[in-house]
């Protein structure tokens, strides 16, 4: 086979060999691989055979005859440029030949690609095996697996490595995504690949296992922020909020219900009106059904003195949904809340990116440990799992009728920072 001495260097390609003991080097004068063999060919051609002398050889002499494979053309001024022509057809042969079958035995050394589910047909066997999860748990579950899908060219579950996920931590990263949220989209992908792997979906080792960028400690320091109470009182006792209950009282009772029950915003903007119920002793209290996690499904205990402040008014004439806020593809349906939120703390001057809605939330279950109300207890009420078994399996979940009289004391401070009692402690 022909080897040729051929290489590109810049937009051109150059023959770079020796002749006779000394080294020749010429410009092809073309960017064309096929051009630049032809051409190579023919200089060998006309150098080996004594016709012209290396130190005198000029390209134009080698355009004696023409190939045009594109068009179909091959011209030749006689029969030696003919035999010549017909030599680089077949060196030309030769070489494509020899690159057919490179091409080929790399090909076979290749691994072959599995065949079997996409991650977003894995995703929809997800989803209808777990059914209760929210719209908005959905959506953002949907958003990340199909940016991930679609970054790889959404290929087979069976065919995804390691590697693949550090290529998207990459490629977010490069689209600046911040690493928290780097490490929520990595999540999601690694709860679909464990579905798969339990599912029988994929045998293989979960690709997005232990690929979180923060650290525990890190992730913590990056959360949200927890309100002071002085910087609650400025929330409550403004004018905003005051103004509010008149001219917005949606936006009024969603804040009122977030201090007193410890409530994520999308619980208490999606609240229907049958989910207001009272215990046989009298106890009041709040139904959540639909929560983040299976913990946060729960009775929240409320006071009289919430209801009688006005929020049984509000409530009575409702039929069903007890917010205006209606529910956004992605968005849940607190996010004008969030957004008049944001608002109010310019309003009041309280300034701190960390500090958001669920920012109340934080304050809450803090001003309970403050308040000394015992670890279950605090749980239970705000919906976080408890992480032992004692309590677990061997226990029942504390009735409402407990939790208030534990809680009584809290709430009814709780009920004077906003201001709906106007007494001071």
């Amino acid at each position: 086979m022909l080897n040729l001495p051929i290489y590109l260097r810049g937009s051109s390609y150059y023959i770079h060999t020796r002749v006779a003991g000394r080294q020749f080097k010429r410009s092809l004068q073309t960017n064309d691989k096929i051009t630049a063999i032809f051409r190579a060919v023919k200089i060998m051609e006309l150098i080996l055979s004594k016709t012209v002398k290396p130190e005198d050889f000029d390209l134009s002499a080698t355009k004696n005859y023409e190939i045009d494979l594109s068009r179909g053309v091959f011209r030749a001024d006689g029969p030696e440029d003919h035999q010549m022509m017909m030599d680089a057809l077949n060196s030309i042969q030769s070489i494509k030949q020899s690159v057919f079958h490179a091409d080929t035995d790399k090909a076979s050394i290749l691994p072959k690609r599995k065949i079997g589910l996409t991650m977003p047909e894995v995703l929809d066997k997800f989803f209808l095996v777990k059914s209760h999860l929210s719209q908005a748990t959905h959506h953002s579950y949907t958003k990340a697996v199909n940016e991930f899908s679609s970054f790889l060219k959404n290929p087979s579950i069976l065919n995804i490595s390691v590697f693949d996920v550090t290529k998207y931590q990459e490629y977010l990263a490069q689209k600046k995504n911040t690493t928290r949220t780097i490490d929520n989209k990595i999540s999601v992908l690694r709860t679909v690949f464990n579905f798969a792997i339990k599912q029988g979906y994929m045998n293989s080792e979960n690709p997005a296992k232990e690929r979180a960028l923060q650290s525990g400690k890190s992730k913590t320091q990056s959360g949200y922020g927890i309100f002071e109470a002085s910087e609650i009182k400025q929330i409550y006792h403004s004018d905003f909020f005051t103004k509010s209950r008149t001219e917005d009282p949606d936006y009024y009772w969603v804040l009122i219900l977030a201090l007193l029950t410890g409530c994520r915003i999308s619980e208490i903007t999606s609240l229907k009106k049958e989910q207001f119920k009272i215990t046989e002793s009298g106890v009041n209290y709040i139904k959540i059904v639909d929560s983040k996690t299976q913990a946060g499904e729960r009775c929240i205990p409320i006071s009289s003195n919430l209801l009688n402040a006005g929020l049984a008014e509000f409530i009575k004439d409702k039929d069903d949904k007890i917010f205006k806020y209606n529910l956004r593809l992605g968005k849940g349906s607190g996010n004008a809340v969030g957004k008049k939120f944001k608002r109010h703390l310019e309003e009041v001057k309280i300034k701190g990116d960390k500090l958001v809605f669920h920012s109340l939330r934080k304050f809450v279950n803090d001003f309970l440990l403050e308040n000394e109300v015992p670890y279950e207890v605090r749980c239970q009420f705000m919906g976080h799992e408890v992480d032992d078994i004692n309590i677990k399996i061997y226990t029942r979940k504390i009735t409402v009728d407990n939790i208030f009289a534990l809680l009584q004391r809290s709430l009814f401070k709780l009920e004077m920072l906003t201001g709906l009692i106007q007494t001071k402690f």
